[in-house]
């Protein structure tokens, strides 16, 4: 589905991804759970193109919904990984941050990895970093869901991707919930530096992306978070 010109929306069946597809770039940010490569290839294949002409993938964070496929995609296409820091050292060793609670995180340490992709392969974007994608795509560190997520805001078409850090599961924008939040804190200021963006479109990793909410429900929501 086409959420915004240029950018469109496919539901892994456990996480969302999205594509911007432009002349010069074919961007792809998360990749879903493992082995779901091929279900964005065919994605892809859709609008047109081939996995060669994949050339970027963009992550919000580490956690196995969002990066579990990346090795296999970017193997295969040869596209540009860009990540922050923190998900590129989690990255090189298929592990997810940690987040969850103490039974859950253990399991997931010792049973879950996902495909690596070593770090001298991924490229490091930071906070305040502006990415040549959607008339320039700025990077802004949201912290809180996980201490390793990043979001990406199109100040020219409004399109926010937010990965986990706003998600829509009961049919409303919502914030990371409090049992899968590493910091809730930090997940309150997060929600906050993204609400005042103001954006249009809140691309989410969890829902249905958020194309007909109002300013007044941007201002609700902002207003019923904490101060501190």
């Amino acid at each position: 589905m086409e959420i915004a010109p240029n950018v469109y929306w496919f539901d892994t069946g456990g996480s969302n991804v999205y594509l911007v597809v432009e002349p010069a770039a074919v961007v792809l940010v998360d990749t879903g759970m493992p082995r779901k490569h091929g279900a964005i290839f065919n994605f892809l294949q859709t609008l047109g193109h081939a996995p060669t002409d994949l050339t970027h993938i963009l992550v919000t964070h580490a956690d196995m919904d969002h990066v579990g496929s990346l090795a296999a995609l970017h193997e295969a296409s040869g596209a540009q990984v860009w990540a922050g820091a923190a998900s590129a050292q989690l990255i090189s060793g298929g592990k997810s941050p940690r987040h969850m609670p103490r039974v859950v995180q253990w399991i997931i340490d010792t049973f879950m990895k996902y495909g690596a992709v070593a770090q001298g392969q991924i490229s490091i974007f930071r906070d305040g970093d502006t990415l040549p994608f959607l008339g320039g795509l700025q990077v802004l560190a949201t912290p809180g869901h996980t201490m390793d997520h990043f979001s990406f805001f199109s100040p020219s078409t409004g399109v926010l991707f937010v990965g986990d850090a706003l998600n829509t599961r009961d049919g409303r924008i919502n914030l990371t919930p409090p049992r899968i939040t590493a910091d809730q804190t930090a997940a309150h200021h997060s929600a906050t530096r993204l609400l005042q963006l103001s954006p249009t479109v809140i691309a989410c990793g969890h829902g249905t992306p958020s194309t007909r909410h109002t300013p007044n429900d941007l201002t609700n929501l902002l207003h019923s978070l904490p101060t501190t």
